[in-house]
């Protein structure tokens, strides 16, 4: 087929879609459902500058495009098409419209009811049931008509089952799918090579560059309502976190509620450390007799946090029917590589890269990593003996040197985040899931060292010792007073400086691509940048256009600041009770400044399914274990307080208090299960009420007899004995005279021959 009459098709099929759009906007408004749920951009040119000779010939302007870039436009071209109608074939419904600089090809991909309910039956999908059957969720099963030669006694009707989510009386047929179910399962047919699927590999074409963007589009009335309910995703009530979760999936939803219960869990010890703080100033230092109470206050605090979590999370998860999720086979990361092989599981052809060369991979990032660690202790080591000895000849003195050592902290926490990015993506990880795993032990072990070391540096070691030959001594000789300033400094800059840059970021970048985009000067677009004109010159563009060129959620950066925060107030609260206050008004900006990136300036996300916030809830149960004995060395070790103990009583004091943690979380296990009781018995309710409604099961409260109703026998006959059990393996005796003689006297000499050797005493 030449290119002209490929044209000619593709501008007949966009002028056909044209006129299916208005039907559809007709239909649409009068029935208020929606026909596409997931957009797909395709890149048509290699610059909105160059002219494509097939549709811009009536453009003026544009540069002619040279012949390598001509030939893989043509190829670009080709391999939409083949895609545009794998998805039309295997019964999508699809529309296509070019974005507002002709450069790139917006699809919108929609399915049919009835190709949902096909898809979801093949897939089991699971749906929520009505109220009447504990709101549980069971895999969709089509109703069956039943058979004529067994008289249609095989007949199951269970559509009635399952929950629609409209408001009207005569719900259409794909009412009980909610847009999330739509959007993961059109996810499906797209990505999948399960029979009646496209097949197509969305990951493998964002790598490779041809798709610029794949996501769900947005629902301007659920967004409105959303934004307008703004105190709701602070609080997070059971029913606005259903609508979040409807809307946004699993993950985002368990975030949003992580950062709600933590907020209302750092009330109690923000309350109590500002109350301690004014009594630390009384007494101009926080070594003092309120900190062994509040240490021990905040051991038990940071240590029963992530377990009492974990218990809400099981408490959603019931509700949102995942608690049971059984994880699934993950397809490949398009950046996996290897040798092509046969997947034993799939029987899908698949790169496959041995555990040997990664073992190699894991060697060069310990490797990479102890070198990158030492050169960062080594660097804050340099700064601290800088500060000591050159503070009273640098401008600004002792605070200089803090906020320097804070901006380099927070700087140095970017470039490590980059290093385990790179090293991570160097060990090849084959899903995605692995891959953010052990994107997290990299990103946890780099910024503990990093933002940690100096706190614990001056807490434990800087008191009269040698650092480069230089003998050090803590400010106003009181180690827990310089520990708190400069941990006071680390939080007042990650509060203000942190969530600065993450609000200017977007900006920046929006302003990046557009220098490079529009081609035009600096300055001009770094003052079109400032003033905003950015914003206003997507006005013109689609709504989904407008949602292509943000950025995409990232739930890794949300979770690494909180975690980051985390340990900053709970490490060394026992020098600065404040600090708890101060990690409460930032989880509070957080969540407004998250909450408008997520509806404002990032595209929708995939509503995967989760059971919870996995791997993070363990890792802030690692921070708990670790803040809890941090505290307690700190009171026992560093503080004035147990000066007149010995170091053997003061060990014994440590072990005991570690062990009595230890013990409490033992009994907290037992008494409070990670899985409350109450939850286990709905889960246990719901799988019997999901197996009788899929198996038209009926609840009979006494015994049935209703099955002899219809037979007319008179009377059963009982046997005296079991007629039909037979021994044929059983040999009949037979009556032998000769040899029962010859038995008979063989027993008899044994026993005279007994009898004879017998001898009296």
């Amino acid at each position: 087929m030449t290119t002209g009459v490929m044209s000619s098709q593709y501008a007949k099929l966009q002028v056909a879609q044209e006129d299916i759009k208005g039907f559809q906007g007709a239909e649409q408004h009068e029935h208020q459902r929606r026909f596409y749920e997931v957009c797909m951009v395709f890149r048509c040119k290699t610059s909105k500058f160059v002219q494509d000779p097939d549709m811009d010939t009536d453009v003026t302007g544009l540069q002619e495009a040279d012949p390598e870039d001509k030939k893989k436009m043509e190829l670009w071209k080709q391999r939409r098409e083949a895609i545009l109608r794998s998805l039309q074939n295997c019964g999508l419904h699809i529309f296509c419209y070019y974005s507002r600089d002709r450069d790139e090809v917006l699809v919108k991909v929609g399915a049919p009811p009835q190709k949902l309910r096909d898809t979801a039956a093949r897939m089991k999908y699971k749906l929520q049931l009505k109220k009447q059957y504990l709101n549980a969720y069971a895999e969709y099963r089509p109703d069956f008509p039943g058979r004529p030669e067994r008289g249609l006694k095989d007949r199951r009707v269970i559509s009635h089952i399952y929950k629609t989510h409209t408001e009207d009386d005569y719900p259409d047929s794909d009412a009980i799918f909610k847009t999330l179910d739509r959007i993961n399962l059109i996810n499906r047919i797209i990505t999948s090579k399960d029979k009646d699927c496209a097949g197509i590999n969305v990951g493998k074409l964002m790598y490779d560059g041809e798709l610029r963007a794949f996501f769900p589009l947005h629902e301007a009335a659920i967004v409105r309502d959303l934004k307008k309910n703004k105190f709701e995703w602070f609080w997070m009530t059971e029913d606005f976190s259903n609508k979040l979760r409807d809307y946004f999936g699993d993950r985002i939803a368990f975030y949003f509620l992580f950062m709600a219960f933590y907020w209302k869990w750092l009330c109690l010890v923000a309350l109590v450390g500002l109350s301690l703080q004014f009594i630390d100033l009384l007494v101009h230092t926080p070594d003092n007799i309120t900190a062994i109470p509040f240490c021990i206050l905040m051991s038990v605090w940071s240590t029963f946090l992530p377990y009492f979590w974990r218990r809400q999370e099981a408490k959603y998860a019931i509700g949102w029917g995942t608690l049971d999720l059984v994880q699934s086979l993950e397809p490949c990361r398009p950046e996996h590589h290897g040798d092509q092989r046969i997947n034993p599981v799939t029987s899908q052809v698949e790169p496959f890269y041995p555990k040997e060369k990664r073992r190699w991979d894991y060697a060069f990032s310990v490797g990479v990593m102890t070198l990158v660690g030492s050169l960062t202790s080594c660097l804050l080591m340099i700064i601290l003996y800088c500060r000591h000895n050159y503070r009273d000849h640098t401008p600004g003195g002792l605070w200089a040197f803090q906020i320097g050592l804070a901006w380099f902290v927070e700087f140095m926490n970017g470039r490590l985040t980059s290093i385990s990015q790179w090293l991570t993506t160097r060990e090849n990880h084959r899903t995605q899931s692995e891959h953010e795993t052990a994107m997290l032990a990299k990103v946890m072990i780099f910024k503990f060292l990093n933002s940690y070391l100096i706190l614990f540096y001056t807490a434990f070691f800087k008191h009269h010792e040698r650092l480069f030959g230089s003998q050090m001594k803590c400010w106003q000789d009181d180690c827990f007073q310089d520990l708190s300033w400069q941990l006071a400094i680390f939080v007042f800059f990650r509060l203000t400086m942190s969530n600065l840059y993450e609000y200017v970021e977007p900006r920046v970048n929006l302003w990046w691509r557009s220098l490079f985009m529009e081609k035009r000067a600096f300055l001009q677009t770094l003052q079109t940048a400032l003033n905003g004109s950015i914003i206003y010159e997507m006005a013109d563009m689609s709504a989904a256009e407008q949602q292509s060129k943000r950025e995409k959620y990232d739930e890794f950066r949300n979770f690494d600041e909180i975690l980051l925060s985390h340990g900053f107030a709970t490490f060394f609260a026992v020098t600065s009770p404040w600090v708890c206050f101060a990690t409460l008004c930032a989880s509070l900006i957080e969540i407004g400044m998250d909450m408008r990136a997520l509806m404002d300036s990032q595209q929708r996300p995939m509503p995967y399914k989760a059971r919870s916030n996995e791997p993070w809830s363990t890792a802030f149960d690692m921070y708990g274990v670790l803040a809890a004995s941090t505290n307690i060395l700190l009171l026992i070790f560093a503080s004035d307080q147990y000066d007149n103990w010995t170091y053997t009583e003061k060990l014994v004091l440590f072990i005991y208090l570690e062990h009595m943690l230890l013990i409490a979380r033992l009994v907290l296990k037992v008494v409070f299960p990670q899985v409350p009781r109450n939850v286990e018995l709905l889960q246990l309710k719901q799988e019997h009420m999901v197996h009788r409604c899929l198996e038209n099961i009926k609840v009979e409260q006494g015994h049935d007899f209703s099955m002899f109703r219809d037979h007319r026998v008179d009377q059963i006959e009982v046997f005296e004995s079991d007629i039909m059990e037979r021994d044929d393996d059983d040999i009949e005796p037979v009556l032998d005279l000769g040899a029962s003689s010859k038995a008979f006297m063989h027993g008899f000499t044994e026993e005279k021959a007994s009898w004879m050797s017998w001898k009296p005493m």
